[in-house]
């Protein structure tokens, strides 16, 4: 289980401040790049932006987790603890939560046909061979992973837990996990999915398990994506 809640020292001001910090840091690098490196290629725009928001969330946690409280990682979920356990219950949850929003996508699709694709999802369409697919790996099995499940997880879940409770808690931070992709359409596989994530957290304590699912998640479709275009 992920600790006594009553002992997390950060707040939901606290949370929405970190929040705050990688929107910021994120548009603030878009604009940047279109204003004066147009030139970039797009997997190297997704890039920056990629490791700006995930500076702006791994200073963020530094300071409220350890420089203002004096804490160790391993109260945002970060345990040695049972590694091989958490590996291989992050590659099973994966698989089901991979499972899950295809499955939820796919009947969103049916009533809506004529979704438009991700930016996101463009960039591994377009990918010519597979070293083009080496950023987009890279954001979505690794960086994504770390960055958002520390968040949403390890930092935000815990409190929305102590304040309204393990139900509530699960469902607010699925729904912020989804409104932050900024996509409608797969607003509701998204909130499942990060559901999911915050439950595999809950129920294993460590913060490497929905890391692991997170990525699992992410790199079947990325490759699915790939292959079935070929």
């Amino acid at each position: 289980m992920t600790g006594e809640t009553e002992k997390i020292p950060w707040n939901l001001r606290q949370c929405l401040l970190v929040l705050l910090g990688m929107l910021a840091a994120g548009y603030g690098t878009a604009l940047m790049v279109r204003f004066f490196a147009s030139w970039l290629p797009l997997a190297y725009r997704y890039l920056l932006v990629g490791l700006a928001q995930g500076a702006a969330v791994l200073g963020g946690l530094h300071y409220f987790v350890r420089k203002k409280n004096g804490l160790g990682l391993e109260v945002v979920g970060l345990k040695a603890a049972s590694l091989v356990r958490a590996i291989a219950s992050g590659v099973g949850g994966g698989l089901v939560l991979f499972l899950l929003v295809v499955i939820v996508g796919s009947l969103l699709q049916f009533f809506l046909p004529d979704q438009a694709p991700q930016p996101f999802t463009e960039l591994v369409i377009n990918a010519r061979q597979p070293r083009d697919l080496a950023i987009p790996l890279f954001l979505g099995a690794f960086l994504a992973p770390v960055t958002e499940e520390l968040y949403f997880r390890g930092f935000l879940f815990p409190v929305l837990k102590a304040r309204y409770g393990f139900g509530r808690g699960l469902l607010g931070s699925g729904l912020i996990f989804a409104l932050l992709h900024l996509d409608l359409v797969r607003f509701l596989p998204l909130a499942l999915g990060g559901m999911g994530l915050a439950y595999l957290y809950e129920r294993t304590g460590n913060i490497l398990t929905p890391i692991v699912a997170h990525a699992t998640w992410n790199t079947i479709m990325i490759l699915l994506l790939y292959f079935a275009l070929r």
